[in-house]
């Protein structure tokens, strides 16, 4: 593998882990503590280093931040793959074009070994160093090992984690929130509603004829047809509205209407818009129809009443039409 492909890899893998976001994370920096006191003291933090700069990620002894990639010391230990111990840095050659090891208080002991993703692909470091230099005995050097793997195991368990909330949260298929979170943030709109006086405005959403679609042009279409509806509803809404699958070809909208804001009949009015225009499936461009019911919730509401209240008028639309 050349240097740009392993540079390339390292870029993909602390993409997919998210490992930037984790920023002052509690169990890695905690991770930092016990790998300053595994090698006696000083500085300790974990590092991932892409193609631009070296991102300190959480700390001991230490600010967060971003350092050039260029002048960062743990690069020889990210592009070598392997760890390095130094008695001190400043007597030692490789590390010359470091201003680390220059001025006033000089990195001298630095000890750094890589953190490795699941795949293998070494992302950053657990480092450690201090301003007096020091021997490392072997057998600490294996526990610092040790501590990346942990920092490694944590990284991919946090992405583990959000992935199966996100999968717990959202309809796979249209990417809408499902039914369970919709009740969720309904009950949240109700709680801010008592507080704060907002009205909230829930909306249901029945497809025309897409038991129609699936039976003539094969469910495959009826799969196009629900996620350009679900991309359409969450253009036509604020950020701050909830959109969701509630199963079949059913969707759910709630708002909340702030005194003085957007009225009812608009919202339903961007709704329905989005849902008239011609849509492209099954390889053409096709009418695209859907039945609108919307209600407000009323006080002493619960959310299976304002969900039925929406569901009726949505019901009694369809029968009309």
């Amino acid at each position: 593998m050349t240097p740009s492909d392993s540079a390339a890899r390292r870029v993909r893998a602390i993409e997919r882990l998210h490992a930037l976001d984790r920023a002052g994370d509690p169990a890695l920096t905690a991770l930092t503590r016990v790998a300053s006191f595994v090698v006696g003291g000083g500085a300790a933090a974990v590092h991932l280093i892409d193609d631009q700069a070296q991102h300190r990620v959480a700390a001991t002894a230490a600010p967060l931040g971003e350092h050039p990639r260029e002048d960062a010391m743990c690069k020889l230990v990210v592009d070598g793959e392997q760890r390095i111990v130094c008695e001190d840095a400043t007597q030692d050659s490789r590390f010359a074009y470091s201003s680390f090891v220059h001025g006033d208080a000089p990195v001298r002991f630095y000890a750094s070994t890589p953190v490795r993703a699941t795949d293998g692909t070494v992302v950053g470091s657990l480092c450690t160093w201090d301003t007096e230099p020091r021997e490392l005995p072997a057998e600490r050097e294996a526990r610092l090992e040790d501590l990346a793997e942990q920092v490694a195991t944590l990284l991919e368990l946090r992405q583990v984690a959000s992935e199966l909330g996100h999968a717990a949260a959202h309809d796979p298929l249209t990417g809408c929130l499902n039914r369970t979170m919709l009740d969720d943030r309904l009950a949240h709109a109700f709680a801010r509603r008592m507080r704060r006086g907002c009205d909230v405005l829930v909306v249901m959403i029945d497809l025309d004829g897409f038991k129609t679609i699936n039976d003539t042009l094969g469910h495959d279409a009826g799969d196009e047809v629900l996620r350009v509806v679900a991309q359409r509803l969450q253009s036509a809404m604020r950020a701050e509205d909830t959109v969701a699958r509630l199963g079949g070809d059913e969707f759910a909208v709630v708002a909340e209407l702030q005194p003085g804001g957007e009225a009812r009949e608009l919202i339903v009015a961007r709704i329905e818009a989005a849902l008239t225009e011609p849509a492209e499936y099954a390889g053409a461009l096709r009418p695209l129809a859907a039945s609108i019911g919307a209600a407000l919730a009323e006080p002493g509401d619960d959310v299976r009443a304002a969900l039925d209240r929406a569901d009726q008028a949505m019901y009694a639309r369809k029968r009309r039409r």
